[in-house]
């Protein structure tokens, strides 16, 4: 007869039991090796190295799985599907351009794309710089082609336009791109980094263009000719006390219909600066010449800031027509041509 056990089972059950219990360890085994799986992709791997990835508005969390994983960032994509799940945010990852490291692990990449860190490029333009000069600013900043950012910003692209407050730029942007410091996200378009300047412009300038008190002769040269002046004003002076007094120097000119005689619309039209211009300069066949044409040249020469703007539009009461600079930027107003020469004499004399 069978031996029974103590419950009256007999010897091939002790069997069965030793099986379940070796399938429980396997079974144990096997999530502890998955557990250990999960967490190796998890981490952080690799070499540091940041790449950026740019993500596209509607993009699904496979297919933005599939860009990081082609990027070496994550090692499983489905993973990186299931935490996103998990944290039910995988149709909340932002679109836009990010710097991002294998280092950072996925979760934390997950966390980035769900909050939206993306590549910020910080840049100032200078008061005083041209369009020209921008592009190369930029373009060297990683940020725009220069070529297709001129051939938006000087108005060779008929249908750009774009809406600041409640006006409409377009054709050439020349003055009307106003120089501040931005953050701009890498992969930026030229038309959004254009349009983002024009629209700073058009908060800060137009408040100081509906002000009561603008002078009645900026009133009448329109909101074009004040930017084209106070252009102007930005290049010939580099003394933010100077301006007003410059602006009536130039308003006072164009009251007698003298020519402005502004050296920085010669360089402008010349197209690149000179330490010193030359008679033949002066005489440069160009609408930009103010030594050969009455009144403004057709516009703005560089992009003004908000002190020469003020002062376009609250010129000083003078009865200047004329000033020399001297090499520190400062400048000497006179009346008279008389005065004018003896103030030139002085100024090289003194430097």
């Amino acid at each position: 007869m069978p031996v029974r056990g103590e419950l009256g089972s007999t010897r091939p059950q002790k069997s069965t039991i030793t099986w379940r219990g070796h399938e429980a360890r396997i079974s144990l085994g096997i999530v502890i090796c998955l557990i250990f799986w999960v967490v190796f992709l998890l981490l952080p791997y690799g070499p540091a190295h940041e790449t950026v990835v740019s993500i596209d508005p509607g993009m699904t969390s496979r297919e933005i799985a599939k860009i990081l994983n082609e990027a070496e960032l994550i090692q499983s994509p489905i993973l990186f599907q299931a935490i996103t799940k998990l944290a039910r945010v995988d149709n909340k990852l932002k679109a836009g351009t990010y710097k991002l490291s294998p280092g950072m692990g996925t979760v934390g990449i997950v966390r980035a794309l769900a909050q939206g860190k993306v590549e910020l490029i910080r840049f100032t333009i200078p008061e005083g710089i041209s369009i020209r000069e921008l592009a190369d600013l930029l373009e060297a900043k990683g940020l725009v082609s220069k070529e297709r950012f001129l051939y938006l910003a000087t108005g060779e692209d008929q249908d750009f336009k774009v809406v600041g407050g409640d006006m409409e730029f377009s054709g050439n942007l020349e003055g009307y791109l106003f120089p501040d410091t931005y953050a701009a996200e890498a992969g930026i378009t030229e038309e959004a980094i254009i349009s983002m300047m024009v629209r700073e412009f058009a908060q800060t300038v137009l408040p100081e263009w509906a002000e009561n008190d603008v002078d009645e002769r900026a009133r009448a040269l329109g909101l074009h000719g004040v930017i084209t002046l106070a252009s102007i004003i930005e290049k010939e002076a580099k003394l933010p006390e100077d301006r007003p007094l410059v602006a009536s120097v130039f308003y006072n000119r164009l009251n007698l219909n003298m020519p402005l005689q502004s050296c920085a619309t010669v360089q402008f039209a010349l197209g690149s600066w000179k330490m010193r211009l030359s008679l033949d300069d002066l005489k440069i066949d160009s609408p930009y010449n103010t030594y050969i044409i009455s009144g403004l040249p057709p516009g703005p020469i560089a992009c003004p800031g908000l002190s020469s703007v003020r002062a376009a539009l609250e010129p000083a009461d003078s009865d200047y027509l004329f000033f020399a600079a001297n090499q520190k930027g400062g400048h000497v107003f006179s009346k008279t041509f008389k005065e004018h020469q003896k103030a030139i004499a002085q100024v090289q004399v003194r430097d």
